[in-house]
């Protein structure tokens, strides 16, 4: 990794030694080992590149990225370009094989991500720099809104995707963790379960059949439990108002909103530039702005959104005469990662469109 420049040695130790001496390390227990080291003196490696090594190709699809006057939602340019860094080291034959094998956990007895308090903590020293975090005394908040605090907050480091994914694994788990403990304690089918029950196929089978045994993954937006739920509100949408007059669909276009572009450049890099700077903007600069924040990206397209359904549902609307009475939106993320709308929307005295 060292050849690939995304990690600098002397650096890394560093900020160890930095780390071990902050207290929420040494309630840990965690120093550095000097046998470790003294193990290992002997196999040291001269951290200096190559000039051939330096040489990467640069991918011949970013060329001429920045002619993009004719977009469209499925264009030909790279998805993510600038993002380098990989495990996949297929440049260097030598370090196909290498890799680095420790076991930090080993004979300790592992605890859930949930019984942690100080997970966060010690999972992001770059973002929490061996500090815990401080929550004032007799003040009640529950996770989410802890993480919702961070990832809004002035600094953007809470804002990077590891830590995003990080975040909602641990709400998911969370929410999985409450769903099941309230599912167990409903009485409908599963009263006085035992063990003897549940050993058995057919009645396992009978709890799948109706749909008791995947209640609980109604919150996760990728289960058939929670699709399922999201269809019959669709479907009971249908039944009441009638067939939708309108399908509409909706794709954030980030490198084209140059309010966007001035927003990010404001809030990474504390400048303010204008909106014909941000429109001369290179594609691969407005690539890795969009990718260092993508929640301010987000909360940007849901303001818009809710922009869009005030100017439908205002008395003077493009659909005049035909007042928006009701709407069905959902919401997916494409390949690149940025949201994508599908809705359905009824309109009123459409009755004949209909017919049509």
């Amino acid at each position: 990794a060292f050849m690939y420049e995304t990690i600098r040695p002397k650096v890394v130790h560093t900020a160890v030694k930095y780390l071990v001496e902050q207290e929420l390390y040494k309630d840990e227990g965690i120093v550095i080992s000097n046998d470790w080291l003294n193990q290992h003196f002997s196999e040291t490696e001269n951290f200096i590149v190559n000039d051939e090594d330096k040489k990467i190709n640069k991918n011949e699809n970013t060329k001429g990225s920045d002619d993009d006057d004719n977009w469209n939602e499925c264009d030909d340019e790279p998805i993510n370009p600038g993002a380098p860094e990989t495990l996949l080291n297929d440049e260097i034959a030598d370090q196909n094989d290498t890799g680095i094998k420790f076991a930090p956990a080993e004979n300790n007895r592992p605890i859930s991500i949930l019984m942690d308090l100080k997970v966060d903590e010690l999972t992001f020293p770059k973002i929490y720099c061996g500090k815990q975090r401080k929550i004032k005394e007799n003040t009640k908040l529950t996770y989410a809104k802890i993480a919702k605090s961070e990832l809004r907050m002035f600094d953007r480091r809470c804002g990077r995707v590891s830590k995003l994914f990080f975040t909602y694994k641990k709400l998911q788990t969370r929410k999985f963790c409450d769903a099941i403990s309230i599912n167990l304690r409903k009485t409908k089918n599963t009263s006085n379960v035992t063990v003897t029950q549940m050993l058995n196929r057919d009645y396992v089978n009978g709890l799948i059949h109706n749909n008791d045994a995947f209640a609980f993954l109604r919150c996760d937006r990728s289960s058939p439990a929670f699709l399922e739920l999201k269809k019959k509100e669709a479907m009971a949408m249908i039944r009441q108002l009638g067939c939708a007059t309108i399908f509409l669909t909706l794709s954030a276009a980030e490198k084209k909103w140059s309010e966007l572009i001035v927003l990010l450049i404001q809030v990474l890099e504390n400048k303010v530039i204008t909106l014909l700077e941000a429109e001369n903007m290179s594609y691969e600069k407005k690539c890795d702005l969009i990718r260092n924040d993508p929640v301010t990206c987000v909360r940007y397209f849901e303001h818009r959104l809710k922009c869009l359904w005030e100017i439908l549902s205002a008395l003077y609307a493009p659909f005049q005469g035909y007042e928006l009475e009701d709407k069905y939106v959902r919401v997916k993320f494409q390949v690149r990662g940025s949201p994508h709308i599908h809705a359905l929307l009824w309109l009123k005295k459409c009755s004949e469109i209909r017919q049509r």
